[in-house]
C-alpha cells in the first residue's frame, strides 16, 4: 500500500487536533453521562445554606442531561465569599463545579469593590430557590416589644461577619439607636447565634424568615423572639403589625438606598457557575434546574423539610444582579451610611 508523506502527516495532525478538542465536541449529554459534579456551598455542614444546597444536590443530577452523579462540597470563608473568588479564578469553566453562595455579597461587591473583589454579572447564574424576607428580633425576656421599644436599653446583636447577608440588616438596626447597639461578630452559623441567644449571650439577630420558620419552628408561635421590623416593601402574612423598614423611613433617597441593599433578597439561594462557562452547558444547567424546581418528588421532599420554595430563574437572576451592579452613586453613598 503506498501511503505519501504528506498525507500520512495530515490525518496525525487531524488525529491530534481532535484528541486535544474532546471537551469542546461533546454536547452536554456526552460530557456530564459518568462524571461526577461538584455542587459547592460556601458555608460549613451546618445552616440553611447547607441544607438547601444538599437538597438541591439529591435532585438535579436527574434533570442534568447524562444524569452525572452530584457530591456537596462544603467551602466555607468569609460568608462564603471564598467560595465565590473560588469560582471566579480558580475552578474549571467547564461546568463540572457550580454553586451558592450568600446573597448578601452583591450589594457588598457594589459597596467594597476592592475589598470584594468580584463582579456578579460576570458570573453564569443558573438560578434561585427561592425568595427571602428578612426579620430584626429580639429575645423575649429582654423585653424590647416592637420597634418603639428600641433605645429605651442597650442591646447586643450578633452575627457572622461583615460579608454575611444578616450583617446588612443588622447594620440598618444598629443605625436606628447607634448610642445603644452594639455588634458582636465571629460567629460561623445562624445555628451558633441562635444558640448564643438561647444563652443570653446576645440579646437579638436578624435573620430570614424561612430559617426561623424551617429550623426554629416554636420561636414565633410561641412568642420566644418579640420581631421588630421586617425588611420588604410587602408584610409578610404571620407578621402584620411588624412594620416594614420602609414604613419607618420619610426620605425617599434612604428608602432608594435601602432597596438596593436588599434587592438580592429576590434571589434569597442563588446558585451560580464560573465565569465563561460553556454556553450550552450553562443552558443545560438553567434547564435542569428550573426542572427540578418543578419535580413533584423534589417538592414534596422540600415541603416535608420545612423548605420554603420560590424560584427565580437563572436569566431573571442575572438581570437582579445586573441591576444592583448598575444601582445609582447616590443611592450606593447613603446605603454605605447605613452600613457603616
Amino acid at each position: 500500500m503506498n501511503i505519501s508523506f504528506n498525507n500520512f502527516a495530515g490525518g496525525v495532525a487531524l488525529v491530534a487536533i481532535a484528541a486535544a478538542l474532546p471537551a469542546q465536541a461533546q454536547t452536554p449529554e456526552e460530557f456530564y453521562r459518568g462524571k461526577t459534579v461538584q455542587f459547592m456551598v460556601g458555608y460549613p455542614p451546618s445552616g440553611a445554606f447547607d441544607a438547601y444546597t444538599r437538597v438541591a444536590a439529591r435532585f438535579i443530577g436527574k434533570h442534568i442531561p447524562g444524569n452525572p452523579t452530584v457530591i456537596v462540597n462544603n467551602m466555607p470563608g468569609a460568608s462564603s465569599l471564598q467560595f465565590v473568588r473560588y469560582l471566579q479564578s480558580v475552578a474549571p469553566k467547564d461546568g463540572s463545579q457550580f454553586g451558592m453562595f450568600n446573597r448578601g455579597l452583591m450589594p457588598k461587591s457594589v459597596l467594597e469593590p476592592k475589598e470584594t473583589g468580584v463582579d456578579f454579572t460576570k458570573f453564569t447564574w443558573i438560578g434561585s430557590m427561592n425568595s427571602e424576607l428578612a426579620i430584626c428580633y429580639m429575645w423575649g425576656a429582654k423585653g424590647i416589644k416592637t420597634i418603639k421599644d428600641l433605645g429605651k436599653a442597650p442591646i447586643t446583636l450578633g452575627d457572622t461577619s461583615k460579608n454575611s447577608g444578616g450583617y446588612i440588616y443588622t447594620s440598618i438596626l444598629r443605625s436606628l439607636s447607634p448610642e445603644k447597639t452594639k455588634l458582636v461578630l465571629g460567629y460561623a452559623t445562624t445555628g451558633h447565634i441562635w444558640l448564643a441567644i438561647e444563652r443570653g449571650e446576645v440579646d437579638g439577630n436578624c435573620t430570614l424568615m424561612t430559617s426561623l420558620e424551617s429550623q426554629k419552628p416554636d420561636w414565633l408561635p410561641e412568642k420566644k423572639i418579640n420581631p421588630l421590623v421586617q425588611f420588604s416593601d410587602t408584610k409578610h402574612p404571620s407578621l402584620p403589625d411588624v412594620p416594614t423598614i420602609f414604613e419607618l423611613l420619610t426620605s425617599e433617597n434612604e428608602k432608594k438606598a435601602i432597596n438596593f441593599l436588599i434587592a438580592s433578597e429576590q434571589i434569597g439561594r442563588p446558585i451560580i457557575g464560573p465565569p465563561g462557562m460553556q454556553a450550552d452547558r450553562a443552558a443545560a444547567l438553567r434547564k435542569a434546574f428550573d426542572s427540578m424546581m418543578k419535580d413533584p418528588e423534589f417538592l414534596d421532599y422540600a415541603q416535608k423539610s420545612k423548605m420554603d420554595m420560590d424560584p427565580i430563574s437563572g436569566e431573571k437572576a442575572a438581570a437582579i444582579a445586573a441591576a444592583i451592579q448598575n444601582t445609582s452613586p447616590e443611592a450606593v453613598e447613603i446605603a454605605r451610611k447605613f452600613m457603616d
